[in-house]
């Protein structure tokens, strides 16, 4: 029974370290290869309790290794036997298979936790998905609006856009420049503050591509931007125009009419002028808008 356990044990060292053969099956080598897999995890694993409750007790046996003989043949059978079971013909793999579970969900919980967060990011930035030719357009986006703020920390945000390639140091960085902590020292509540302070930051952005699109505009030619509120997300619809002399007197008239038909209405309310504006300036800059989606926004021309 023990050496079948050690070979399982060694089986998974061999499975999750690809430059660690164990060419010695003795305990002190299997041992030394599970801790050293343990250790290479990042600090936040060793912290958060976002994990299942094999994977904490995993963590937990392995915090107090100590012992080469005592980790592989007690504790680490404890974990799921009690000792009249342990002569079960499958306990080895039963209690590997344990082991396994614990390391795996250990190994993939900051991945998997980077992973949620950019999918965050990249829905608020309007960014559909994390391909390379998507990820190079939201570099662009970002060169574009780059030095338009004066607001230090939204520049750091998108001048880590500028050079943002989707990868999970490029995701840490990120979030450890909005909650301005160092990703070693992350708890749980980090991860959340991070989420929020992205989505923040991303809103801003897209509200600097609005100012961006519509600046600098010479002579007659006019130009719309507005940020509308699609499925719970900011969306920016932009469009540009001409006006002549001779439509100044049309443009003049349809504002005249507008305000008294919303004031007619007793829609005195700012905010309700507001979201109507808004939806209707979104209907036609963007036939496909539905009239039924919730609708915020500002323009400028």
């Amino acid at each position: 029974i023990s050496r079948r356990l050690l070979s399982e044990m060694a089986d998974i060292v061999r499975d999750m370290d690809e430059e660690n053969t164990l060419t010695h099956l003795e305990p002190i080598d299997v041992a030394k290869g599970l801790v050293s897999i343990f250790d290479r995890l990042p600090p936040w694993v060793g912290r958060t309790q976002r994990l299942s409750r094999n994977a904490r007790r995993i963590r937990q046996l392995f915090k107090q290794a100590n012992d080469p003989n005592k980790l592989i043949f007690d504790d680490i059978p404890r974990l799921t036997t009690n000792h009249q079971d342990i002569e079960h013909n499958d306990m080895p793999q039963m209690i590997a298979a344990q082991v396994r579970d614990g390391l795996t969900e250990l190994r993939q919980a900051f991945p998997t936790m980077l992973n949620r967060m950019r999918e965050t990011l990249l829905s608020e930035l309007q960014v559909p998905n994390a391909s390379p030719s998507m990820l190079a357009e939201l570099r662009a986006r970002a060169h574009n609006v780059r030095g338009l703020g004066g607001d230090h920390r939204q520049e750091a945000f998108v001048v880590r856009l500028v050079e943002f390639k989707g990868r999970d140091e490029d995701m840490a960085g990120l979030a450890g420049m909005a909650v301005n902590k160092p990703v070693q020292g992350w708890v749980d509540t980090d991860i959340d503050r991070a989420t929020v302070e992205l989505a923040t930051m991303a809103q801003q952005f897209i509200r600097a591509e609005a100012f961006a699109r519509v600046k600098g505009r010479k002579d007659k030619r006019n130009a719309m931007a507005v940020i509308v509120g699609m499925g719970g997300h900011p969306k920016l619809l932009h469009d540009e125009f001409e006006i002549t002399e001779r439509d100044q007197s049309e443009v003049k008239a349809l504002i005249d009419s507008v305000d008294g038909t919303l004031q007619g209405n007793g829609q005195k309310r700012r905010n309700v002028i507001l979201a109507a504006l808004a939806e209707l300036s979104a209907r036609y800059m963007d036939p496909e808008h539905s009239t039924k989606s919730s609708a915020t926004g500002r323009a400028g021309t």
